[in-house]
C-alpha cells in the first residue's frame, strides 16, 4: 500500500503552485443543488441553551461532578425542512451539548461517556470519511489497526488543564473500548469512557468543548458535537446586579454561528469528493451556504428595549464573519467587552466585529437606542476564503426584533462606564527563544490543488518536537504565513497576548525558506527573518488586548503573541500539548504540532 507521504514524494512538493494559491481558485461546487429555499426569520432562537446541573461526588470533594454521554442524534435546524438531519450530541440536546457553567479556581470534573455508532459506517457523515486523513500506514491504533470507527475525545478550548485531560488527538476512546496511544483518565471508568477534570484556574471567559480525535474532528464537531462552557468570576457572575452588574439571566445570550449545507430531505451536507487523488474525499476547506445559530437555521430573536450580552463562538469549519447589525439604514453600534479568554481591559466601541473561527467575542448590544418595533438583521460580508477569496458570504445571519415590552428597569451598568478590570501587558523573560512557525501550502503538481498545510515544513506525528518552552516563561510566537489565506491559530493549555502583525517580502522569504528546507534545514544557515521585514509592525486592535487563545494570521503578515507556559499543579513534566490552525479542515491534515512543557 502506497502510503500518502510516498505518494507526495511522487506527486507533489512543498511550496509547489506557489503561483496559484488557493484563494485565487474558485471555491467548489460541492453540491450542485445546494440547500433547498426556505423562508428566512421564521423559527425562533433557541436562546437559552440548556445548563448541565452539577452533583456533588464523594470521589471527588470539592469540585462539580458531571456525566456528559456522546451518542446519536436527530434534528430538524428548520421548520420548513422535510426532515430531521441525523446528528451526533453530548447529553439530551439533539445537537450540540447542555452548557457547563464553572466558578473560577472550583475543579469540574466530568465523566465522558462514548454511545456514539460504533463503526465508521453508522457515522451521519459516513460518505465524508477519507480514509487518506490521517495517513493510514502512520496514524494507527497502538496495536497497529487502523484507527476505530466511534472514536472522539473532548478538548475544552481554552482550558488551564492537565495534558491528559486536554484532548490530544491521540486521547480518543471507542464504544467498544479501544483507547488512542494518548488516553488518560481518572480511576474508575469503563471501557468506553474517559473522566476528566478541568482546573478553572483561570479568570472568567466563554470557553467551549469540542472533539478533537485524530481524523475525525472536522466531521465529528460539524455533526454536532460541541458545546459551551462558561468560567464565572467576582467580575463576571452571570448573576444581575453583582459584579460588573452585566446584562444577566434571559438577557445573556449564547450565540453558536456555524455554516450548514443540507440535502433536499434536511439532512447534513458535507463533501464526499475530493480536489485530487493524494485525498480522494478531503476538501482544504468547506463553507456551507446556509446560517446556522444554536442549531436554528436563520433564527430570529424578539427583544425588549434595553441592553443584552451577547456570548458569540465562531464554531464554523472555516468560515470568517464580519458582523454587524443593520436596521436597513445604518449599522448599530455596540460595545464588545471581552474575547476568547478575558474581559478586556477597557470596553470597545465597533459597528463590525471580524471573528475567525475558534475565537469568542462578548458583546453588549443596547436595543433602547432604535425605535420600538424596529428590525434589526445581523449581517456578514466576510470573503470566503478569507480575506481575497472568490467565495460568497452568507450574507444574512439571523433577526432581532425589539418588540416585546420592558420587563422591569434596566439597571445594568453602561458599556462605556464600565470599569473592567486590567490585563497586564507581558514581556518575554530574557533569554527565551523567539520561536518561528512557517506556515505553507503543500500543492499537488497534478491539479494545483491544496494537499496539507505544514507547520514548519512538518507532519504532525513526524516524532520531533520543536517548541519546548521551559515552565514559567514568557515566550514570543511568530507566525509567518505564507499561505493565500488567513490561519486562526489556537494554542492549547495557555492564554496569550497579540504583541503586532508585521508585513514582511513573502515571496522572497518563501524562496529562500524553500531553498533552505530542501536543502537540508541546517539550522546555521536557516534564513534570517529580519532581513525579509517588510514595513513597521502593527499594535493589536483595541478588542485584542485582553487574554486569546486563538488569533488570526493574514496572509504576508507575521502574527507575533506571547504567553506564560504555566501548567495545571500536580503536572507531571515534560508535558505535552498541541497548536494549530483552527480551520477543521487544515487541523484535520497535518496543520497542527506537538509542543511540550519543560523543567
Amino acid at each position: 500500500m502506497l502510503s500518502r507521504r510516498q505518494f507526495l514524494k511522487l506527486s507533489a512538493a512543498i511550496g509547489t503552485g506557489l503561483a496559484l494559491p488557493w484563494q485565487f481558485q474558485p471555491v467548489p461546487a460541492f453540491a450542485a443543488a445546494g440547500t433547498p429555499n426556505v423562508t428566512k426569520f421564521i423559527d425562533p432562537l433557541i436562546s437559552a441553551i440548556p445548563k448541565l446541573t452539577p452533583t456533588a461526588n464523594p470521589l471527588y470533594p470539592g469540585a462539580d461532578y458531571y456525566e456528559i454521554t456522546m451518542s446519536a442524534g436527530a434534528h430538524k435546524f428548520h421548520s420548513q425542512f422535510l426532515g430531521s438531519a441525523a446528528t451526533l450530541r453530548y447529553s439530551a440536546m439533539p445537537y450540540l451539548g447542555q452548557t457547563i457553567e464553572a466558578q473560577a479556581g472550583k475543579p469540574v470534573v466530568v465523566k465522558y461517556i462514548n454511545n456514539l455508532p460504533p463503526t465508521e459506517a453508522q457515522h451521519p457523515l459516513a460518505a465524508s470519511i477519507d480514509p487518506t486523513v490521517p495517513d493510514p500506514m502512520m496514524y494507527a491504533s497502538p496495536d497497529g489497526s487502523p484507527l476505530p470507527g466511534g472514536r472522539a475525545v473532548p478538548h475544552l478550548h481554552g482550558g488551564f488543564t492537565a495534558p491528559g485531560f486536554d484532548g490530544h488527538p491521540h486521547a480518543w476512546f471507542t464504544p467498544t473500548g479501544k483507547r488512542g496511544s494518548h488516553y488518560t483518565s481518572l480511576s474508575g471508568q469503563a471501557a468506553n469512557e474517559a473522566i476528566f477534570v478541568y482546573s478553572n484556574q483561570q479568570p472568567a471567559a466563554m470557553l467551549w468543548y469540542h472533539d478533537h480525535a485524530m481524523g475525525i474532528t472536522r466531521l465529528n464537531a460539524y455533526a454536532g458535537l460541541a458545546a459551551l462552557y462558561f468560567i464565572r468570576d467576582a467580575h463576571d457572575t452571570g448573576v444581575a446586579g453583582t459584579g460588573l452588574n452585566l446584562p444577566a439571566g434571559p438577557y445573556e445570550i449564547p450565540l453558536v454561528i456555524q455554516d450548514k449545507q443540507f440535502n433536499a430531505n434536511g439532512s447534513l451536507f458535507y463533501p464526499t469528493v475530493g480536489l485530487n487523488a493524494v485525498h480522494p474525499i478531503w476538501v482544504p476547506e468547506f463553507f456551507g451556504d446556509t446560517p446556522v445559530v444554536n442549531a436554528v437555521a436563520y433564527p430570529f430573536l424578539a427583544v425588549e428595549p434595553r441592553r443584552y450580552r451577547f456570548r458569540i463562538v465562531n464554531g464554523s469549519q472555516a468560515r470568517f464573519y464580519n458582523l454587524w447589525l443593520d436596521d436597513g439604514k445604518n449599522p448599530i453600534p455596540f460595545w464588545l467587552i471581552g474575547m476568547e479568554q478575558s474581559l478586556t481591559p477597557a470596553p470597545v466601541p465597533l459597528t463590525k466585529l471580524l471573528i475567525a473561527p475558534g475565537e469568542r467575542a462578548d458583546i453588549i448590544v443596547d436595543f433602547s437606542k432604535v425605535p420600538f418595533g424596529s428590525v434589526l438583521t445581523m449581517l456578514n460580508n466576510a470573503k470566503a476564503p478569507f480575506p481575497g477569496g472568490r467565495g460568497g458570504a452568507v450574507g444574512q445571519i439571523m433577526q432581532f426584533r425589539v418588540n416585546k415590552p420592558l420587563v422591569g428597569a434596566d439597571t445594568t451598568t453602561l458599556p462605556q462606564n464600565l470599569a473592567l478590570p486590567a490585563v497586564p501587558r507581558l514581556a518575554a523573560t530574557p533569554g527565551a527563544p523567539m520561536r518561528e512557525i512557517v506556515m505553507l501550502e503543500t500543492m499537488d503538481m497534478a491539479t494545483g490543488t491544496p494537499v496539507d498545510v505544514r507547520l514548519n515544513g512538518k507532519w504532525f506525528d513526524d516524532g520531533t518536537v520543536d517548541e519546548t518552552p521551559k515552565l514559567n516563561t514568557n515566550e514570543i510566537w511568530q507566525f509567518i504565513n505564507l499561505t493565500g489565506d488567513a490561519h486562526p491559530m489556537h494554542l492549547h493549555l495557555v492564554k496569550f497576548q497579540v504583541v503586532n502583525r508585521q508585513p514582511f517580502n513573502a515571496k522572497a522569504y518563501t524562496a529562500a525558506w524553500l531553498a533552505w528546507i530542501n536543502g537540508g534545514g541546517n539550522p546555521a544557515t536557516k534564513p534570517v527573518l529580519a532581513n525579509f521585514l517588510a514595513g513597521a509592525a502593527t499594535p493589536p486592535l483595541p478588542q485584542e488586548l485582553g487574554w486569546k487563545d486563538t488569533a488570526i494570521s493574514y496572509p504576508g503578515e507575521i502574527l507575533r503573541v506571547i504567553s506564560k507556559f504555566e501548567v495545571p499543579p500536580g503536572t507531571q513534566l515534560p508535558a505535552e500539548y498541541v497548536y494549530h490552525c483552527h480551520i477543521l479542515e487544515h487541523e484535520e491534515n497535518e496543520m497542527m504540532r506537538p509542543f511540550t512543557v519543560n523543567p
